[in-house]
């Protein structure tokens, strides 16, 4: 009874590690794609398009690090509190809160700051350049995602799965040894039996 809650403890936490590296795989491989073939835009997956920090201008809320997840959103259900992710002046994407809203005739344009920042952004952010509002965050995981995406980090990744996959052929096989050689005995044991019978 033990061994059968060992081995189906040990299934779990196998489909579970190849779950998240074919995740992660996965993922990476469908940003890269997009960022080749659309270069000037930021790769999405059913709106939500991923960001990671590599500055502390929102600590406490988001550290350098972090993977920050944002929804693309029309602008006019935006307002002040909000954090948005929007590209600046040097088109480079930045995640900061709105504190005033400014109706610009037909647009919407906002005012933002920097939670760790003195002072406000300069200009404005308008509709055209906002990507998204901010949903939520994973923690550090950014640092990982941005090693993946180098050759070497890629590589290590791959060879991870293949490493793991290799483990759990052998250990699999291991385990049909013995169970083959087991059944073997039994086999052995019951034909001796039935001679000693005769």
């Amino acid at each position: 009874m033990e061994q059968s809650k060992e081995n189906v403890f040990l299934k779990i936490i196998k489909g579970l590690i190849i779950a998240i590296l074919s995740i992660i795989l996965v993922i990476n491989v469908y940003i890269m794609i997009q960022a080749k073939s659309k270069p000037n835009s930021v790769p999405s997956l059913f709106g939500y398009k991923p960001f990671i920090v590599l500055s502390g201008s929102m600590e406490t809320e988001i550290f350098v690090g972090d993977l920050v997840i944002v929804k693309e959103v029309d602008s006019t259900t935006l307002k002040e509190n909000d954090i948005i992710a929007f590209r600046d002046s040097e088109n480079l994407v930045t995640t900061h809160r709105i504190i005033n809203t400014i109706n610009s005739g037909s647009e919407i344009c906002f005012e933002t700051k920097g939670d760790n920042n003195n002072t406000k952004d300069e200009g404005i952010v308008c509709s055209d350049s906002i990507e998204g509002k901010y949903q939520y965050k994973i923690s550090k995981i950014g640092n990982a995602i941005l090693f993946i995406q180098e050759p070497l980090g890629f590589t290590v990744m791959m060879l991870s799965i293949f490493i793991i996959c290799i483990f759990i052929y052998i250990f699999n096989s291991k385990k049909i040894d013995k169970e083959e050689l087991k059944e073997f005995e039994e086999f052995k044991k019951a034909k001796q039996q039935r001679k000693s019978d005769k």
